[in-house]
């Protein structure tokens, strides 16, 4: 018994010891968590996160002599009404003295800074998928890089008295 008790003090010290040198070389990480759980009601939200996140760009391709296209999607819900949409100010991409106007559609309406509806009342009293179009207008472009912002405003309209 005294042979086992010997090879086990040994083994557990080397076990201790062992475990406080991998806290030596420990590392942490810490990811910052952000959460909207929208009304049942009434929401706007994009199926891709990405798309209100990220840039978007839209290249002009020389071979086919075209600007790019911003398409996506968003989910929208209005229980009790329609839902309408505008765009705060006229988009446009900005490089210096130079622009390019935008046409900005949602379920294949052009929005315009006057409130317009894009989804109907039976439409948007269940969960309903709009696209998005955002295209260039005209056919030439001055070179440059360009920026700009599309900003959009959806209002939950109910519906019309009788």
């Amino acid at each position: 018994m005294l042979k086992k008790l010997a090879i086990a003090v040994p083994l557990a010290v080397l076990a201790m010891s062992a475990s406080s040198a991998f806290a030596a070389g420990e590392a942490n990480h810490s990811i910052n968590i952000v959460a909207h759980v929208p009304t049942n009601g009434f929401y706007v939200v994009p199926t891709d996160p990405d798309l209100v996140n990220k840039d978007q760009p839209m290249d002009y391709n020389p071979a086919t002599a075209k600007m790019g296209e911003v398409n996506g999607f968003f989910d929208m819900r209005n229980n009790s009404g329609s839902v309408h949409a505008s765009v705060v100010t006229a988009p446009k991409l900005i490089a210096g003295a130079n622009s390019i106007d935008l046409k900005v559609e949602i379920n294949g309406k052009e929005l315009t800074t006057t409130p317009q509806m894009v989804v109907g009342e039976a439409e948007s009293d269940v969960n309903f998928r709009a696209p998005l179009k955002i295209s260039a207008k005209g056919t030439t472009f001055q070179p440059g890089d360009y920026t700009g912002v599309v900003a959009m405003t959806f209002d939950a309209v109910p519906p019309a008295g009788p």
